[in-house]
């Protein structure tokens, strides 16, 4: 009897043991399974601190990026401000704003006139080392000059710019120089296989050269005046004419009318009226035909111009 009480005993020992043990190993599971949610919580929390951390660095940014711009449109304006007091005795003045993309005139302390315009789209050209801002001028001007049917004669980098568009290359073509029609690259002497810049085509080569002032082609001995005011196309290449000759003179481009202002710039009119209101120029001001002829018709030379 003692025997089976003594086994009775053990047994309940053993099992009473065995629960304790399930009951310590679902204990430890359940601990690892809480530090694995832990883990898993820790990573999240990271993940979404970086992005809030860079969401943060993001609206920074931004928020000094649009407290920079804020701080140069009030500093713009006070100094228009300014200026314009100052130069409130003055029988008229024309203002442009760049911000509004505006043109107004002020005569003895009141605006007679209002007008949509277009002003430098502050973009650079890098063209041989230089670079180039295309920005309208911020200062006191006066009107210097006054033209009716303008006629355009680009610079360089119109010519550049236009290339590089087009995924082309430029060359100048100089007077004394002949260029290759169809390649824009260098021609071949009469008679020889040596490549210069000098001479006529030999055979059937259509070449481009200045003659009298003007670009022409000569082909098989006959030569042809090139068109005025027309982009020359050789090849893949785009040819920079000389100043003075007519295929560097562009009729109608500026509209019928421009107030010049020196150094290149000018308040004109423009055939891409769609974009009036828009900062897109090269650094002069563009009108409407109708304003800038009205404009044309109230200002007179001498008169000060405020762009700010």
């Amino acid at each position: 009897m003692r025997r089976w009480i003594g086994l009775l005993g053990s047994w309940a020992l053993f099992v009473l043991g065995l629960g304790l043990a399930s009951i310590a190993v679902a204990g430890e599971w359940i601990n690892i399974k809480d530090a694995r949610k832990l883990q898993r919580y820790a990573v999240v929390d990271e993940m979404v601190g970086d992005r809030v951390a860079g969401k943060f660095a993001e609206l920074q940014q931004s928020r000094n990026k649009s407290e920079s711009t804020l701080n140069q449109a009030r500093s713009k304006v006070t100094t228009a401000s300014k200026t314009i007091d100052e130069t409130q005795d003055a029988a008229q003045t024309i203002i442009v704003s760049t911000n509004e993309n505006k043109v107004y005139v002020r005569r003895n302390k009141e605006t007679v006139f209002e007008a949509i315009c277009s002003t430098g789209k502050n973009t650079t050209l890098e063209d041989g080392g230089r670079t180039m801002v295309f920005r309208t001028p911020i200062g006191k001007f006066k009107v210097r000059s006054k033209e009716e049917n303008p006629m355009w004669v680009p610079p360089d980098w119109h010519y550049v710019e236009e290339a590089k568009k087009s995924g082309m290359t430029v060359v100048r073509l100089n007077p004394g120089q002949s260029i290759d029609a169809d390649t824009g690259g260098a021609v071949k002497k009469a008679g020889g296989g040596v490549w210069d810049w000098v001479g006529e085509s030999s055979g059937s080569q259509r070449v481009l050269k200045v003659k009298n002032n003007s670009v022409v082609e000569v082909s098989n001995g006959i030569e042809r005046e090139l068109p005025p005011g027309s982009m020359i196309r050789a090849g893949n290449t785009l040819v920079i004419p000389p100043v003075g000759t007519p295929q560097r003179k562009f009729d109608k481009v500026l509209g019928s009318y421009r107030l010049n202002l020196g150094d290149g710039y000018a308040l004109h009119g423009t055939q891409a009226t769609d974009q009036l209101g828009r900062s897109v120029s090269h650094g002069c001001v563009r009108l409407g035909d109708a304003d800038i002829a009205a404009l044309y018709s109230m200002s007179n030379v001498g008169d000060e111009v405020i762009i700010y």
